[in-house]
C-alpha cells in the first residue's frame, strides 16, 4: 500500500475510534433517558442509522445494486455482522455508567485484539492468514498490561 494511503488509513482508523469512544455514552445517556430500556435505545439508535443509511444509498444510487440474487448468494452468517453490534451496544450501555468509557473501551481493545489474533489466524470469514507470532502475542500481553494500569489509575 502507498505511504499516502496509509497514513489515510491510519487517520480515518483514529478518527473511527474517537466516534466509537463517543457511542457508549450517546447510548448510555439515551438509555437512562428512556428509563434504562436497553431495547429500545438499541432499536431507535439503528433506526437511525438505517434511515441514514438509507438515505444515502438511495441518493448516491446504492439501492441500483441490489438484487435479490445478490443477497441469497452471501453466506448467513453475514447477518450476523448486526446481531453483533447491537450486542456490544447493549453491553456499553451498562458497562459504561460501571466502568467509565475509558476503562470500558481498553477492555473492549482486548477483546478486539483477541478476537483479530483468532480469526486472522484461521483466515476465519474469507480473510487471509496471518499466523499468531510471538510478536503479536508479546505486544497484547503490553495491551493487557496496559489495561490493569488504567484499572488501577
Amino acid at each position: 500500500m502507498a505511504p499516502a494511503a496509509t497514513l489515510i488509513s491510519a487517520a480515518l482508523a483514529f478518527t473511527g475510534g474517537m466516534l466509537v469512544a463517543t457511542q457508549g455514552p450517546i447510548y448510555a445517556r439515551l438509555s437512562m433517558g428512556l428509563n434504562r430500556d436497553y431495547l429500545i435505545a438499541v432499536f431507535l439508535a439503528f433506526a437511525t442509522a438505517t434511515v441514514v443509511t438509507g438515505m444515502l444509498a438511495l441518493f448516491t444510487g446504492s439501492f441500483r445494486n441490489l438484487s435479490v440474487a445478490t443477497l441469497g448468494q452471501l453466506p448467513p452468517w453475514v447477518w450476523l455482522g448486526g446481531l453483533f453490534g447491537a450486542i456490544h451496544v447493549v453491553i456499553s450501555m451498562q458497562a459504561i455508567p460501571v466502568l467509565g468509557v475509558t476503562l470500558f473501551l481498553v477492555i473492549v481493545v482486548i477483546g478486539n485484539l483477541v478476537g483479530a489474533a483468532i480469526y486472522d489466524h484461521l483466515g476465519a470469514m474469507g480473510l487471509e492468514v496471518r499466523t499468531f507470532s510471538f510478536a503479536k502475542g508479546l505486544g497484547m500481553l503490553l495491551v493487557i498490561t496496559g489495561v490493569g494500569v488504567v484499572a488501577r489509575a
